[in-house]
C-alpha cells in the first residue's frame, strides 16, 4: 500500500512543482532552486566553519550548492521530471521508505550562507519531506562566513552568529541589526543568556504555532516581511507569557490586527524617504454636512469619551493639565459628549483600565501618556470601532492615533528671552527624556538664545539621569535654566518654566511653556461629531496630530516683570510663530561635529524635526544612551526612542 501512496505523493508533488515552474517562467524569473556557486565567489567569503548535525527549518532551505541537480526541481524543491524517469522512481522509493516504520533518518549535507541553506547532498530527501510539509530536517551544516561590510543585512548576520551561540536555533532570522538583542529582552533573557533545553522547546512551541497561522496569504500583505519579523512584532506588542498561553485562534486574531502596522513598517523600509505617517500640523474641523445638520435637529447625537490617566491629576502636573482640558471639553460640548475618567491606580494595569472604559461604552479614548501606547494598541486590536488617541509623538501605528504639541516653538521664544538676559553667562537646559522631538526642542532653544546672544552657550543636563541636573547646571555657572519644575503663573497652566536664579537660590520665572489640551480635545471631538474622522486622513496609514501655536494648544506665559524690550521681542516672535512667518530652523545651523545641517535656505520636514538626533554646535552636552537612564525613565524613552544616525524609523 505504501508504494501506491508514494506514487500518488509524487504525482501531487509534481503538480505543485510544475505550477511553481510555470508561474516563475511566465514572470521571467528563475524557476529552479538558487545555486549558491552562481550567487557568490571567493571574495565574498572569509572561510567555512563546521556547525555539526542539527535540526534546521525546511523553510530556510532555498537552493543547492552546485548547478548539477537543479533542473530536476522547481524552486520550491518539488519535482518537475516525468513520472516514468529514473529520478521519479528513486524519489518514489525514498518516499516509500519515509512512509515505512524506518522513515528517513540520514541527515542531509548542506552549506549555510547568510541564514539560508543550500543542499550539497540529499536533494530528494529535502523534496520528499517538503512535500509532506515537514517543519524541520536533520542536516550536517557547514557555515560559509561572509565578508564584513556595513550593510544592515551583514551587520544583522554577524549579530545572528553571536545569537546562535546562545540558543543554537536557526529559526529566527532578521535583516536589521539590533533585533536579536531585542528578542532576548522580549523573552525575558539578558543579552548574553544561554538558552536551556526547556527554553528552546518552549520557544519553538510558540514559533511553530505562529507559523501555522502566519501563512503566505497573511505575509503577502506585508511586503518583504519575514515570519521572524512578524513574530517579533507580536512580541513587541504582547508579553511572551501571554503568547505562550494563547490558542491558535487568539494568535490569528492578534496577527490580523497587527498586519496593517507591519505593512506600514515594510513600506517605510522599502521607501525611507516617503513619509508613511500622515502628520496633521493644523486643526481642521469639517463643517457638519447639510444632511447631518437636518438630522441633528431631530436626533441628539452623543458620544462617550473616556480619559485615561497614567497617574492621578491630584499628584501629577501632567495629568492635571489633561484633566483641565477634559473639563473645558465637558463645558464646551456638554450636550454632545458623555465623559468618564479613569486613573491607573496601584494594582491596576493599563490594559484592564482601558478595557473597562470600552466595556462601559467608550466611543473615544484619550490615553494621556506615552506609557499607555502598548495597552492602546492591544485594545485597538480587540475593539477596532473605538477611536483611540495616545498623547505621544510620531508613533507609526494604524490602530491608534497620536497627538502632541510642537514644543520647539515655545522653546524658541524661551531661548530668545534667555539669551537676551544671560549677560554672557552660560544658559542651562534640563531635558526630561531623550525621546522623539526632544532634540528639536533643545535645538530651537539654543537657536533662540543665539539669535539674541550670538555667543550663547546652552549647557544640557537630563532629569532622567542619576544626580541633580539643576545643581550640575548651577555649578557650571548657569543662572538662567529652562526645564525647572517651578510653578507657572496660574493653576490651570501646565508646562516647564525658564527661570532666573537669584543669589539666594530663589527662582524667578521668566516664561512658562503651556499646553492648552482642552483646545485639542474640543477640535478632535467636533471633527468626530461632524463626520470628519475618516474623511480627513487615510485609515490605512498612521495619523499623528502635531499642533503648534497657530492652534492655541501650545502657548507660553510671560512674566510681567520682564523688561519692556524683551516683552516686545517675545510678542513679535509669538505673533510670527502663530502666523507661521517665523520659523526657528530657517537659519544656518552646524551641529556639534561641525556638520552643516542647514545653510539657512532649506525647510525641515515634520518627520525630520520629529526624528532629529543631533544637537546644535552651541549646545554643551549629549543625548544620553538608553542604558544610562534611570530605570523608571527607560520605558517612556524606549517607546519613543530617537532613531540612530542615518535611520528614520
Amino acid at each position: 500500500m505504501s508504494r501506491i501512496e508514494a506514487i500518488n505523493q509524487y504525482r501531487s508533488a509534481l503538480k505543485c512543482g510544475q505550477k511553481y515552474y510555470n508561474a516563475r517562467t511566465a514572470a521571467h524569473l528563475n524557476p529552479y532552486p538558487i545555486v549558491l556557486e552562481e550567487q557568490t565567489n571567493e571574495t565574498q567569503s572569509t572561510g567555512h566553519v563546521p556547525i555539526g548535525t542539527i535540526e534546521i527549518p525546511t523553510d530556510a532551505i532555498v537552493g543547492t550548492l552546485a548547478a548539477g541537480r537543479k533542473t530536476a526541481f522547481a524552486g520550491n524543491f518539488m519535482p518537475i521530471l516525468a513520472e516514468n524517469t529514473e529520478f521519479a522512481q528513486k524519489w518514489v522509493s525514498l518516499c516509500e521508505a519515509h512512509l515505512s516504520e524506518s522513515g528517513i533518518h540520514d541527515p542531509i549535507t548542506c552549506m549555510e550562507f547568510m541564514g539560508q541553506f543550500y543542499v550539497m547532498e540529499g536533494h530528494k530527501r529535502v523534496s520528499v519531506l517538503k512535500s509532506f510539509g515537514a517543519l524541520s530536517i536533520s542536516a550536517t551544516v557547514t557555515r560559509m562566513l561572509p565578508v564584513w561590510n556595513d550593510t544592515p543585512e551583514v551587520q544583522a548576520y554577524f549579530e545572528f552568529m553571536k545569537f546562535y551561540r546562545l540558543c543554537g536555533l536557526y529559526h529566527m532570522q532578521f535583516r536589521r541589526p539590533g533585533m536579536y538583542a531585542k528578542l532576548q529582552k522580549k523573552l525575558g533573557f539578558s543579552e548574553d543568556h544561554v538558552w536551556t533545553h526547556d527554553e528552546k522547546t518552549t520557544f519553538l512551541s510558540l514559533f511553530w504555532r505562529f507559523r501555522s497561522i502566519c501563512d503566505e496569504k497573511a505575509l503577502e500583505k506585508v511586503r518583504d516581511h519575514s515570519l521572524s519579523e512578524a513574530l517579533m512584532g507580536m512580541l513587541q506588542l504582547y508579553p511572551y507569557e501571554t503568547l505562550l498561553n494563547d490558542t491558535s485562534d487568539d494568535l490569528q486574531k492578534k496577527l490580523a490586527a497587527l498586519l496593517p502596522d507591519l505593512a506600514l513598517a515594510s513600506d517605510r523600509a522599502a521607501d525611507p524617504e516617503k513619509e508613511q505617517a500622515s502628520v496633521s500640523m493644523d486643526p481642521q474641523v469639517p463643517e457638519k454636512s447639510f444632511v447631518r445638520s437636518i438630522l441633528s435637529e431631530f436626533t441628539r447625537t452623543t458620544i462617550n469619551v473616556a480619559f485615561v490617566y497614567a497617574s492621578s491629576p491630584e499628584t501629577s502636573a501632567w495629568s492635571l493639565g489633561h484633566d483641565e482640558g477634559r473639563k473645558l471639553l465637558e463645558s464646551e460640548l456638554a450636550e454632545e459628549v458623555d465623559i468618564r475618567t479613569y486613573v491607573i491606580g496601584e494594582g491596576d494595569t493599563a490594559d484592564s483600565v482601558m478595557e473597562k472604559a470600552t466595556a462601559e461604552g467608550a466611543d473615544v479614548i484619550f490615553a494621556t501618556a506615552p506609557t499607555l501606547l502598548g495597552a492602546a494598541r492591544r485594545l485597538s486590536a480587540l475593539h477596532p470601532a473605538c477611536k483611540i488617541l495616545v498623547c505621544a509623538l510620531s508613533v507609526p501605528y494604524t490602530g491608534v492615533r497620536t497627538y502632541y504639541c510642537r514644543l520647539y516653538e515655545a522653546k524658541f521664544i524661551s531661548g530668545a528671552i534667555a539669551g537676551a538676559l544671560c549677560q554672557g553667562q552660560p544658559i542651562g537646559f534640563i531635558g526630561r527624556y531623550p525621546i522623539l522631538g526632544a532634540p528639536a526642542a533643545i535645538n530651537a532653544f539654543a537657536l533662540g538664545a543665539r539669535m539674541t546672544c550670538p555667543d550663547a552657550q546652552v549647557h544640557l543636563a537630563w532629569s532622567c539621569l542619576p544626580g541633580d541636573p539643576g545643581k550640575a547646571l548651577r555649578q557650571a555657572g548657569c543662572r538662567i535654566i529652562s526645564g525647572q519644575m517651578t510653578a507657572a503663573f496660574d493653576t490651570n497652566a501646565t508646562g516647564w518654566s525658564t527661570s532666573h536664579l537669584g543669589q539666594d537660590g530663589s527662582a524667578q520665572v521668566l516664561i512658562s511653556d503651556v499646553w492648552n489640551w482642552g483646545r485639542f480635545y474640543i477640535q478632535v471631538v467636533r471633527t468626530i461629531l461632524n463626520g470628519g474622522w475618516d474623511k480627513t486622513e487615510s485609515s490605512a496609514s498612521a495619523v499623528n496630530y502635531w499642533w503648534g501655536m497657530n492652534s492655541g494648544v501650545m502657548d507660553v506665559q510671560l512674566s510681567p516683570t520682564l523688561p519692556d524690550g524683551v516683552l516686545q521681542l517675545a510678542s513679535i516672535l509669538h505673533d510670527g510663530l502663530t502666523r507661521e512667518t517665523i520659523h526657528p530652523f530657517l537659519t544656518r545651523i552646524e551641529d556639534q561635529q561641525g556638520i552643516l545641517r542647514s545653510a539657512g535656505d532649506r525647510w525641515f520636514t515634520p518627520v525630520e524635526l520629529m526624528n532629529m538626533n543631533w544637537l546644535c554646535n552651541n549646545v554643551v552636552g549629549q543625548i544620553p544612551a538608553q542604558e544610562d537612564l534611570l530605570e523608571m525613565s527607560r520605558k517612556t524613552s524606549s517607546l519613543l526612542a530617537i532613531p540612530a544616525e542615518g535611520k528614520k524609523e
